[in-house]
Formats: structure tokens, sequence, C-alpha cells
């Protein structure tokens, strides 16, 4: 008896599967937090004939939702057909505090007329520089008279200042000559404040200004102008801001003085 084969088979046939692709434009955004709105791209490519959907959502990591980010309500991003790229907002909540950077993730599932494909996750870093307690001298230059006594550059900083700072302010001899307070030598213009812990200033928190002091000597010398630096340096808690780190402090030429035969 024969044997007999059931079934009906087709040879040399091609098999094709239209699909349409879709994944996220990238897996790494950088946002500041005072942008307020991070934009996210989706691409689909492949066969864009049919309507395409997939959900999108988030992911907390060191960042958390509805503290420091808010997803779109819409959890669902169409595709019409013939359309290669959609948008998805997430709103970036801003506050005073300074933080260390944060992340979260953006997280493509269930796509329906569609298949998914990397990237279909990204990760979101919230970075914060605009909050960063920031130290700095109002001015670039001061003009002084030579009897001033003492001169007071006022320090001020900004950004989130309910921390504890400390900074350096010390001088930088220019024409005008520095001496330390223990033997002031003879022509010295200033006292010297050295780049040291006795050169410290502390704010407490939520203290916004600090005055730098520094004895300016008055003598009996005809003298033309002359200037030194005052600068700040090694902050603890915070940063220098680049307007200004430092000032140039004039002293002007003191018109009761006797001019030296």
């Amino acid at each position: 008896m024969a044997d007999f084969e059931g079934g009906n088979k087709l040879k040399n046939q091609q098999f094709r599967l239209t699909w349409a692709w879709i994944s996220l434009e990238k897996e790494y955004y950088l946002v500041d937090e005072e942008a307020k709105v991070l934009e996210v791209v989706l691409k689909r490519r492949g066969y864009l004939g049919e309507t395409s959907f997939v959900s999108i959502g988030t992911k907390d990591g060191t960042a958390e939702k509805d503290k420091d980010f808010r997803g779109k309500a819409q959890k669902q991003v169409q595709f019409n057909p013939g359309q290669t790229s959609a948008t998805w907002k997430v709103r970036i909540l801003s506050d005073n505090l300074y933080e260390e950077s944060e992340t979260f993730q953006i997280v493509l599932s269930e796509p329906v007329m569609g298949a998914l494909e990397f990237p279909q996750a990204a990760t979101v870093e919230i970075v914060d520089p605009g909050d960063e307690s920031t130290v700095f001298i109002p001015s670039a230059t001061y003009s002084i008279e030579e009897d001033i006594g003492e001169l007071l550059i006022p320090v001020r900083r900004s950004g989130d200042v309910s921390q504890e700072l400390m900074v350096i302010c010390f001088t930088q001899q220019g024409t005008a000559t520095g001496t330390v307070p223990t033997s002031v030598l003879s022509y010295s213009d200033y006292i010297s404040r050295p780049e040291e812990h006795n050169s410290v200033l502390r704010f407490d928190r939520d203290e916004t200004e600090k005055a730098c002091r520094v004895v300016v000597i008055d003598d009996s010398l005809y003298e033309l102008e002359e200037s030194f630096n005052v600068t700040l340096s090694m902050p603890m808690g915070g940063r220098l801001g680049q307007e200004f780190y430092t000032t140039r402090v004039t002293i002007l030429t003191d018109a009761d003085d006797g001019k030296e035969l």
C-alpha cells in the first residue's frame, strides 16, 4: 500500500511582512530645569499605509514624577497614514532649590499596527545650574581715596541660599603694595589678605551679602594712582560667578600729600 501524504505545499514563494517600526529619536536627553518643557520626538519607518499607535510613559529615577517633571496626560501617540514623526511633551518642574543632576526614563510600549525598535526607551537628565548658589563681587572696579581707612568690598550670592557657603576673599598686589598686619612696611599701601583660612567669608543660611574688609594705609607721601585686586577663590557650598570673582581697586592720587622734591 502506497504512502499518502496529506496537505498542500507551495515551493519557492516569497513571504513579505509589511510592518511599521516605531522608536524614539534619541536615547538620551539633557535638559535644563529652567527649560520648562522637553519635546520628545518619535519616529516611524517601514510600511506607512496604515494608522499606528504606541503607548508612551515615564519611569522615575532620581527624578520623580510630579516633583521634578510631569508627562503629558495623553498616554498614546498616533501616527496617521504617511506620517513618519510625532511629538510628546514632558513638563519640567522648576523650583528655587539647587539639586544635583537627576534622571528619569521615557518608555514606549504596546504598539498597534507596528513594532518597536531601538531606542524604545530614553534617559532624561535634568541639570540645575541656574539655582546653584553663586558668589560674586557686584562691580569690576572700585576707586577710593587713600584716607578711606578701610574698604568694605560687598560680596554677594544668588541662587539657592538655603545652605551655608564659605569663600576666600584675598588681595593680589598690583602697582599698590600690600603688607602683613604684624609688620607694616614703609611705602605699603594696604594690609594684605592672604589666600588662606584667615581670609574666609562665611555665609549663614539665607544670608546674601558679606563685606570683605581691606585696611588702606594713609601716608604723607605723594603717589600717583595705584591699584590692587580683591579676588574670591575656593568656594565651598556653591560656585564663583563670572561677573565678578575679582575686582580692581584703584587708590586715587591724594592731592593733600606733599610732592617729593
